[in-house]
This record gives structure tokens, sequence and C-alpha cells, in this order.
């Protein structure tokens, strides 16, 4: 009995480990708990918040450590984080960048997003797994753009799989197999930004599948034949043949197998040839398969034509599809003797098709063999190669002499023509890429380039070639071995990193440049730096960062063209050297018909070559008219400016127009759609729409968002400080209207796009909500400081200005004219009496949110005694009708996003339904873009409806009855402004109500006039205090009646106290 008892408990206690083995691992990023008596839950909340170090548990906004190797498993699952990869998640106990969950599938309630492509050269965004044989492995994954797959590599194995994933909002069930025990990386395509919602691993449980082998079909099959299940990862697994026509073989459940015969030449499965487990659960599966025998005859024969070239080829035969044949042959060549040979069946026509020679045509190209073997020779002969005329005007003799032309044929993979010079050059018909080398001792390069077609007939081609002026060393390998690299040449160690795109030169080694008289060069470098420029002074760092690029200018004294040599003393590494000619610094320089430049593109570049010190300003003067251009201001202290003398910034005729004297600087690309005249640097280029146009697409994925800065596709990008614009309009006609440039471009759909967008210039269809998309007017990168717009205003519907982290931002009065989450990013912002236009469309749905602010320190955004309104219907947009009620806005960051409504004048609706309601609704506020925010104020809103809807308000929204924000900070322009400097842009514009808590009856001012500080109606005892900009007190007087005094020059706050009330005045004593 003890020993059935004994005997008994090792049963159940067996039981238990094999049930506990049979569970399934999971790793889910929103730390949902599944059924434990099925799951090992791995990623717990605690694990999650772990990613995040030194962050509060359940903190909303921070990104995911980059480049760090999170360990989710010890032993056997980690991952290595990208740049500003995020987590996603609606579980609020996790830290998290927001709560988006990208996939409509509730079965998920997180996700990590990688913000970025894998790499392979780091092992960046790649899951690493420690499997064990057969384990069976699901990632529940999309990507961020459609085409894209889970790539599953072991290169033990040689295991290599592409599992098709869905784009985004999709979550796919990607599985696969291990092939065998070992590390596994597991990575989204290289094309695509991977979203990961769970994963799951289960040790394989078998399914003993057996069946009865139909052999009727099939006589004089071998004794000794068998039959294979393969599955995707390529791993076989034989079955074993009974001796009464059956078979069995142990396979793992959940995957998809096809059957094969060994053994068995001549013979065929022409059933169960597909073994489908992917739903069995069951230890035995049954499934029959039948046997076909197929009638053959050899056919063997010559090969001729091909001399060498017959090592590429290879042979397939395919059978008429009249004849339903489903036998395939598999010819083989004899590579040695020019011979091959292949099984086929009789009175079947078959197509010929020799691979891997495309430069050669087989005859026959098709044959039909009787009932007995056959002997047939195949001839190939070259295909007809045509003549290709070949001129680069920008080179001379030597240099022609000295050039290597490429052709690549473009829809033939392995197909390259290599040609010296530019004579004798003939080519079959297809397409090709043409490239050019040998002229690396010429500071020259090809030019942008079509691809020629070759079709029955001569052909030529014109190569340009223009100056090379900037060496950014990431476009081709330079070694210790080359001597030279676009003109420039080299000594010693020197060698770069085409990944990372930088030049090392080693202890004495050099880099000579060729420059011209009146040339500038500027050299860029990080992490380490020790050499010198012609024998000058040491430039030195130790920076150890490669975010940190720093530079030295130096300035050609040669009167003819020469070269400069750089020294190194010490390992450097070059990010890149450039030349420039040097442009005589001008106060102001002038664009328009007629003037300085044509365009403003052209006067930047201008600016960008001038040598001036860091206390000269250039304001570029601009004619009224339409700037169909994209502009990047890279130069501090530049001024746009309108050059009217009555300057306007008005729309007209529905937006589509401009006022005789206004400024727009207007360009319209947007999210969703990929742009044949897009360059690398994802702004237009009229050469690169030329060269796509003619090669009929384009390779480059537009992008949004900060990438490849793109600030969204803005139109203007201001990415040095000290910047002013006055009296311009800044727009993204992307939902506004078709403009010129957009009615000659191709656009083609791509992720997130609208649909097919109207093609005709003016065509007004785009101001549509359904066209509604990401398209910036503006950007100002992270870290911009001192960007000043005075009475500009910006245009567009969705994202209209975004300002980054540290960037310090005012904007004086103007207009900004958007929809959805229009002022948007970090930035430090104020709006002084801007005029803030809904421009929504008539669908019900158009609605407005003013900001989305995304602040996680310091100040946030203020609209101080702004104006609330709609564009004009039918002037500066086609609606009918003013806009329906919107919200103030929607935190971009919760907890820490902010934003200050001080002294709002909302005006009203007139769209149906809405009339004479405030543009305004009564919330307020929306949290549906990231969460609620403590940092979001109003106070003194005027509501010209009439209707005080403070008191509707969001709860976590703050009304203020006295003008200090929670942290004690008054409400005023400067304390938004005034960073570590004390900057004061307004001073001097106006006088400014700072704080303005009086009773109407208090009418008590101050006000300055020269040297003097006047104190004015005064009715009762005042007391006066005058405090300096930095918060001081200076002095502090008591009067009865009007009175002044003298103060020295400089910008001053004036607090008024009397018995109705407080004041605050801003004066400046001149």
């Amino acid at each position: 009995m003890i020993k059935k008892l004994f005997f008994l408990c090792c049963v159940i206690l067996l039981s238990n480990n094999l049930l506990k083995a049979q569970k399934t691992d999971v790793w889910d990023f929103g730390g949902a708990v599944l059924d434990t008596s099925l799951y090992n839950n791995q990623l717990t909340v605690d694990a999650i918040n772990a990613f995040y170090p030194g962050v509060t548990a359940g903190t909303v906004g921070p990104t995911v450590p980059s480049t760090t190797v999170l360990t989710l498993t010890p032993g056997v699952l980690t991952f290595k984080t990208g740049g500003n990869d995020r987590l996603y998640t609606t579980n609020t106990a996790i830290t998290r960048y927001g709560t988006s969950v990208r996939t409509t599938d509730p079965n998920y309630t997180g996700g990590y997003y990688c913000n970025g492509a894998a790499a392979l050269s780091n092992g960046t965004r790649i899951f690493t797994m420690t499997l064990n044989e057969d384990d069976q492995v699901t990632f529940v994954a999309s990507a961020e753009s459609t085409g894209n797959t889970l790539i599953v590599t072991n290169s033990v194995s040689g295991q290599n799989e592409s599992i098709p994933i869905a784009a985004v909002n999709t979550a796919t069930l990607a599985k696969f197999q291990a092939k065998q025990a070992g590390d596994y990386s597991i990575y989204c395509s290289l094309a695509g930004k991977g979203d990961f919602f769970r994963i799951l691993r289960k040790a394989a449980t078998y399914t003993t599948v057996s069946g009865t082998v139909n052999l009727s079909q099939a006589p004089g099959i071998a004794a000794n034949y068998g039959i294979s299940f393969t599955n995707a990862a390529g791993k076989t697994w034989s079955s074993t043949i009974n001796s009464d026509g059956t078979y069995s073989v142990k396979v793992p459940q959940g995957f998809s197998y096809t059957a094969s015969l060994t053994n068995a030449n001549g013979y065929i499965i022409t059933s169960g040839k597909t073994l489908d487990l992917t739903a069995v659960t069951d230890a035995t599966f049954n499934q029959g398969i039948s046997v076909l025998k197929v009638i053959l005859f050899n056919v063997t024969g010559n090969v001729t034509g091909l001399g060498t070239a017959i090592s590429n080829l290879s042979l397939t035969y395919t059978p008429d599809a009249s004849t339903n044949s489903i036998y395939v042959p598999q010819p083989t060549v004899n590579k040695t003797n020019s011979t091959y040979s292949v099984q086929l069946e009789p009175s079947k026509q078959y197509t010929i098709t020799a691979l891997g020679v495309n430069d050669y045509q087989v005859a026959p190209l098709t044959i039909t063999i009787p009932s007995s073997d056959t002997s047939a020779d195949l001839t190939f002969t070259a295909k007809q190669k045509y003549n290709i005329t070949v001129t680069a005007p920008e080179l001379n003799a030597t240099q022609l002499a000295a050039l290597n032309l490429t052709f690549t044929n473009v829809n033939e993979t392995g197909y390259v023509y290599n040609f010296s010079g530019i004579n004798g050059i003939s080519l079959r018909n297809s397409t090709y890429a043409v490239t050019s080398g040998g002229l690396d001792a010429y500071p020259l390069q090809q030019d942008l380039t079509s691809y020629l077609t070759v079709n029955n007939g001569d052909s030529s081609k014109v190569l340009k070639f223009i100056p090379v002026t900037n060496w950014s060393f990431d476009d081709k390998v330079i070694t210790n071995a080359t001597p030279n690299y676009k003109g420039m040449s080299f000594t010693g160690n020197v060698a770069n990193e085409i990944a990372k795109g930088h030049l090392i030169g080693q202890a004495g080694s050099t880099i000579t440049v060729p420059m011209k008289p009146g040339d500038k060069m500027k050299v860029s470098y990080y992490y380490s730096a020790n050499f010198s420029i012609n024998g000058g002074a040491a430039v030195t760092s130790t920076s150890g960062s490669t975010s940190n690029v720093e530079s030295v200018d130096y300035t050609y004294p040669g009167t003819s063209a020469g070269n400069v040599v750089i020294n190194v003393a010490g390992q450097t590494y070059f990010t890149e050297i450039s030349t420039t000619p040097i442009v005589a610094y001008s106060p102001t320089i002038t664009v328009g018909s007629g003037k300085n430049y044509s365009t403003i593109n052209d006067a930047l570049t201008a600016v960008s070559r001038m040598v001036r010190d860091n206390t000269q300003r250039v304001t570029i003067a601009i004619d009224p008219g339409n700037y169909e251009e994209m502009i990047v201001v890279n130069s501090p202290n530049v001024t746009l400016k309108n050059a009217s003398a009555t300057p306007s910034i008005a729309l007209n005729n529905k937006g589509l127009g401009i006022d005789a004297n206004a400024v727009r600087i207007t360009s319209y690309y947007g999210y969703g759609y990929n742009y044949l005249s897009q360059g690398t640097d994802n702004k237009y280029n009229a050469s690169v729409l030329a060269v796509n146009k003619a090669n009929g697409f384009t390779n480059y994925t537009n992008v949004s968002g900060t990438t490849n800065n793109s600030f969204w596709n803005a139109t203007a990008v201001i990415n040095a400080n000290n910047f002013i614009a006055e009296d311009i309009i800044f727009e993204n006609s992307y939902n506004q209207y078709i403009s010129q440039k957009e009615s000659q471009d191709v656009l083609v759909l791509a992720d997130g796009n609208k649909g097919v967008r109207p093609t005709t210039a003016n065509d007004l269809g785009v101001q549509s909500k359904t066209f509604t998309e990401r398209a910036a007017a503006l950007g100002v990168p992270n870290n911009i400081d001192k960007v000043f717009l005075k009475n500009c205003r910006l245009v567009g519907r969705q994202d209209v200005f975004f300002g980054g982290t540290n960037a310090r931002v005012a904007v004086y009065k103007g207009v900004m004219m958007g929809a959805v989450d229009y002022i948007f990013g970090g930035m430090d912002v104020v709006f002084y009496q801007s005029a803030f236009a809904m421009n929504v469309s008539e669908a019900s749905s158009d609605q407005s949110y003013l900001t989305a602010p995304q602040q996680t320190s310091g100040r946030g955004y203020l609209l101080y005694e702004c104006k609330v309104t709609s564009a004009i219907p039918l002037v500066e947009t086609a609606s009918a009708t003013r806009a329906k009620p919107g919200y103030f806005g929607r935190p971009w960051a919760p907890n820490t996003g902010e934003a200050v409504m001080y002294k709002t004048t909302v005006e009203t609706s007139d769209a149906a339904g809405f009339a004479g309601q405030s543009l305004i609704s009564p919330a307020g506020w929306l949290n549906t873009l990231a969460g609620t925010s403590d940092r979001i104020y109003e106070f003194g809103t005027i509501e010209q409806s009439n209707v005080n809807n403070s008191a509707n308000r969001v709860s976590w929204s703050k009304v203020l009855t006295t003008p200090f924000l929670t942290d004690g900070t008054e409400i005023t322009t400067f304390n938004f402004t005034k960073g570590n400097d004390n900057w004061d842009p307004f001073a001097g514009l106006t006088t400014l109500a700072v704080s303005d808590t009086t009773s109407a009856k208090m009418g008590v001012n101050a006000f300055a006039s020269g040297k003097k500080i006047y104190i004015t109606e005064v009715k009762s005892s005042t007391e006066v205090k005058v405090y300096g900009m930095n918060g001081s007190l200076l002095k502090t007087i008591n009067v009865n009646q009007e009175s002044n005094f003298d103060f020295t020059t400089g910008l001053y706050i004036i607090t008024l106290k009397s018995k109705d009330g407080i004041k605050s005045v801003k004066v400046l004593v001149k």
C-alpha cells in the first residue's frame, strides 16, 4: 500500500512539473497579468518601471533610456533600445510616454514603440532570445509603415525568416519555431519602425501525425521511399513508413508543414502535401497521402555559346498551364562539360528559362518530347547591344581620360557594366543607373542623373559634374590606402566610418583641401581633436561627446587657387569640412525681382557666407509677393522683413490669395505622402523632381516629427538664435489649397495618407476635414534661443507652429491660424495681443484645439491679452461660417505641460447650431492627447458671449482669481521671456499692464518720458514702488498728488497701491 501511495505521489508531482513546463512564458508591455495557470508572466509592472532609473513609477512623458540593454528575463530575453523610443500603455502604474497604445486591438494595453529602424551594426532595436530546439515563439507586433516584416535569424542553424507584419494600429501574431537551440535575433525589418505589444514563448507540444499512403497510382516505387515534413524555418522531420502502408511522424503543433518524398524520383504527392497544425491541440492527427507515378524521360544535350558565363547558368522548365501538370522538373547543368540533363513528361510543352545569364538568349524557347529519351542542345547567343553616346561638358580631356562609368541594370539584380572613358559603350535593352568614378583627384562630383533607358535603338546621356565644396565622409569608403577623396588628398593614417559620418585622422597624418581666393573653410569635429591649419594655432578638444559638434573657420589668404594642409597632431574625429566663397557683410540685403537675390534661400545662403561678429545683424528685406520655398535659417542674428512701406499680412480669395503688400513664404508637404520633389534633406529640390519624374519613382520616404530636420514638414525651420521676422506670412498650404508647385509635383500615397489629393493648382478642396493632417508652417528646434515674430501670420491646420524644449520664442501681435494642436511642443513662448484664428471647415466634427503644451520643466505658453477668433469666412477660408466652439488646448506632456491664458478675449461663433456661443467650449480643455496637467491656467477671460464659463472648466485646469500661478510666479510677459539673461523683446513696443487687480475706480497711472517717471491721476494716498527687471526693489515713495522724479535709463516695473486697488505697469526710461 505504501509503495502504491508513493508511486501515486510521484505521478502527481511529475504531472504538476509537466504542467508547469508547458506553461507559456509571456512578456506583455502593458504589464498585463495573464492566467497564471497557463502563463508565466515575465514582465511585471515593477520590471517595466525599472526601465527608467530614478523616475517615479507611473510618470507620464519620459522616453525609454537610449542605447541601453534591457534585460527582460535574465538568460532568456534582452533588448537594446534606440534613441527616443517610447512605451505607450493605459496602465497608469507604469512609467510611460503616453497612453495612446498603437493598436486598435483591445487585447493589448501597452506597446514598445521603436522610434527608428533596427541597426544590425550595433544591435540597436533588436531582441536577443535564447531558445530551445522547437520552441514556439509569437511576437505580437506591427510596423509604422506597410511592407515590413519581422526578421528572425540564428547564425548557427542558418535560420532566417521574414514574417509579414501589418502597419500601425493592426497587431500581427508573427509566429516562428526555433530550428535548433541557441540565441536568436528578432527585429522589425530595416525599413520600418516596429511596435511590440506582447511576446510569447512555449516549449513545443508535439502531435503524432499518421495516415495511409495511397500508392495505387505509384507502381514500382522504391521499397525504401520516405516522406518528410518541412516547416517554414527549413527544419525537416522524417516519417516512419510502416509495413501496412501507413506512415507516422511526430511534429510540433501550431505550424504548417510541406510534405515531400525521398528516394522516389519520378513520383509526386498529389494530396496531403500541406499539413496544417496551426489550430491543432490534440495528441494525434490523421492525414492521408496519395502518391502518383509520373512517366518521365531523360532529356540531355550540350550547352553552347556561353563560354565562362555558364558558371552562372540555371534552368527552369515550366509546363504549359493547359496540361494541368503538377510535376516540377529539376534540371541539372554540368558546368565543367557544358551539358545539361532533365526529366520531362512526354507530349507536354515546356517553356525553357535560362537564369543567371541575362545577357544571352536561349534557343529553343520551348520543348515537347516524345515517349522516349531525347537529345536536344541549348544554344545561347548574346542579346543585341546598342551604342550609347555619353557627354560630360564640365570635364576636360584629362578628366575624361580618368573617368570610369558604371551602368547598373535596375531591373535585373547583379547586372553591372563598367567602361573606361566615354567611348565604346554599348548596352542591351533595359534601364540603367549611371554612376561615375576615377575623379577623386579632382574636386568634382556627378550631379543627380536620371536613368538611361535602352529600347531597341541607340541612346545618349549627358552627365553633369559639379564642384565639390563639402566633404561629409559618409558616401565612400576611405582607408589608409586612399590617396584622394573628391579632390581632397591624404597622407598617413586616415580612415572613415561611413555609418557614423566621420573621418578619423591619427597623429602625423595630413589632409589637403583645395581652396580658391576669397574662400572660407569650416572644419567641424567632435569627441577629440588635435590639429592645425596651414601651420596655425593648435585646435584641440577632449569633449568625449559625439553630440557636441565644434568647428573652426579658416580664411584662405591666397590670390590664386591652391591647397590648404590640415596637420593632425593627435587623434581627431572630423565630421565635415566645407569651403564657401566669402560674401561681404551687409546689414541689409534685398529679395525680389531685380533685387540682390530672387529667392529667400539664395539670400540665406549669402548670409551664411558672410564674415561677421555676433553683434552684426543681417536684415533680409523681402518685396511683397508669394515665395513658394522651404527655408532653413542656420545663421544667427537674421531678420526677415516685409520690405513694403505699408506691410500687410492679410489673406483673401478664401485663403488662396494675399494682399498686394504681403509677403507669404509657403510650401505644401504634409504627412501621409511621398513627393518626387523631395531630396534626402526632406526639403523641396527642383533637380530631384526632374530626375525622379524621368525615372518615374522616388526612393525617398517623407519623414515627419523632428527626424531629418523635418519638423512636421515645416515651411520654415529656425535653427539659429536671435531670429526676427516682421510682417511675414508663414504658411503650409497642405490644407489650404493646391499650390503651383504641388500641381507640378507627383505624390505617392504613403502610410497615413488622406487619399488622392486634387492636382489642379488653386483647388480649395483640401480645406475639407477629410484632408486634415500634420503639416507645419514654422518649426523651432530644441534649445534655439530668442526667436521673435512681430506682426506675423502663421497659416495651417494641424500642428502649425512647433517649438522644441528650451526654445525661447516671443510673438508680438499677428495672427496664429490653425485647427488641431496647432501651437505645440516644449518651447517657452509668449504671445502678446495675438489673434488665434480657428481655421476649420464646416464639417460638424471639425473643431480647433489651440495649444498642445509639452514642457517637462521651466515655463510654457503664455497667451497674454490675446483674442480667440475665427478665420474670416469666404475671405481667409472657403467656409461660409465662422468656426464652431473649440478648446484652448490639450496637454501633450501630462502633469507638466504649461499653458496660461491671461485676459483672453473670446469671440463667438455663427455656425449653425452655435450662433452666439463662445468659440471656447465651456470645458475649455481636453485630455485626449496625453492626459491632464496641473499647469493649465486661466485668468480674466473676457467672453463676448457674455456667458461666464469659468465654473464649467475641467476640474484639472485652474481658473485664477489673482494673476499669480500656483508656484507664486506673477503672470507677466517678462517672467516668461526673461530666462537667465533678462530678455524682454516687448520692451519699448508698448506699455504693458503687468498685473491689474484694480477696480474700475482706480485711475492712477505711471509712465516715463525722457529721464523722468511720472505718476498721474492720483486721487488718494498712493504707494509707489520701482522694481528692476531682476525683481530688486529700487525705490519706494508715497504720493498724494501727481508727481515725477528722475531715474536712470532702463526698463522698470512700477507698482501703484491705493485704497482703490493695486496696479503694475512697465516703463522704459530713455
